[in-house]
Parts: C-alpha cells; structure tokens; sequence
C-alpha cells in the first residue's frame, strides 16, 4: 500500500505542479490582455475561451486530489472532531466509501464524454474554433485521481480496524485552534 500511496501523491505533486504553471499563465495573460485593452484599444479575443475552456478547468481538476490528501476540501465536522479514532474511522469508512462510488462514476461519465468529443470533432463555437475534448479529459483525470486516494484511504481505514495498526493516519482535519464546546 506504500507503492502505490507514493505513486498517488507523486502524481499529485506532478499535477499540483502543472495546476499551478496554470494560474500563473492565466494571471499572465489577464495582465497582458488588460493592457492590450485600456493602453491599445486591442484587446486578445482568444484569452476568455482559453481561460475559462482550458485553464480554470485544470487549476480545479488538476488539484482536487492534493487538496483531498491535505484536508483542504470544505469539511462538516462538528461531531466527528470530538470522535475517538476508532468511531472517527467507521465515519471515515462510510465517507470515502460513498465518495470513491461517486468521483469513481464522475470520472466514467467524463471519460466517456471526452471520448465521446475527440470522436465527434467537437469544438467551441467563436473566433477560434477550440476542441472540447481536452477541457472535457481533465474531468476523468482529476476525479479518478481524487477516486483512487479516496480508495488508498478507504482500504487503509478497514485494514486500520481489522488489524489495530495505523495504516492510514486518522487526519482530523486542520480548523487551527477552532473547537466547537
């Protein structure tokens, strides 16, 4: 379960890494189509599509793993954070369980639907004519990344039952100093 754990967040440092090229060739290219507006009247017709099609759709997919494994993603944990280990592991068992289920079907559908649009030649209606596909790729690629830490956790979770041992950390997730009494 290492290997394959360390495979996972390597891959999540890799497209950690590109979501973050991303965000700054987006505030490059807002910067410079600003300019192009307000100093020469010109601005680029081509940087809303390629923003809002491509970019913002691999800042989001691209890190949604890496932000699961940190404990980023939006948590309700009122009641959980008071839970000793072994009740916080069944909750976590039923979480990821359900989760993995759901990002798992999310990145079959998207695979289809990319698929899908690489075969029927998709692209974007405007100036320039943008393939879907690629926009529609990240879907199965960051939800089956995200779905597959979600198993890695699940399975850690029953094995940390089953066996007493800790093979996945019980990662209460950081709210700093805040409790609920």
């Amino acid at each position: 379960m290492t290997i394959l754990n360390r495979l996972i967040a390597a891959v999540e440092r890799v497209a950690t890494a590109i979501a973050a090229f991303v965000m700054f060739a987006i505030m490059l290219i807002v910067s410079a189509d600003v300019f192009m507006r307000y100093v020469f009247n010109s601005p680029f017709g081509w940087a809303y599509d390629l923003i809002s099609l491509y970019l913002m759709a691999a800042v989001f997919f691209l890190v949604l793993s890496q932000a699961y494994r940190q404990g980023a993603h939006v948590s309700v944990d009122i009641l959980q954070q008071k839970l000793p280990a072994t009740p916080y592991r069944l909750t976590e068992i039923v979480t990821t369980g359900a989760s993995v289920l759901v990002f798992a079907l999310i990145a079959w559908v998207g695979w289809q639907r990319a698929v899908d649009s690489f075969e029927q030649g998709d692209v974007l209606a405007g100036a320039i004519p943008w393939p879907t596909w690629p926009a529609f790729a990240l879907v199965p690629f960051g939800t089956g990344l995200l779905a597959l830490r979600l198993a890695l956790d699940f399975v850690g979770h029953l094995g940390s039952l089953a066996t007493g041992r800790e093979l996945v950390p019980v990662r209460r997730h950081g709210h700093g100093q805040e409790t609920f009494e």
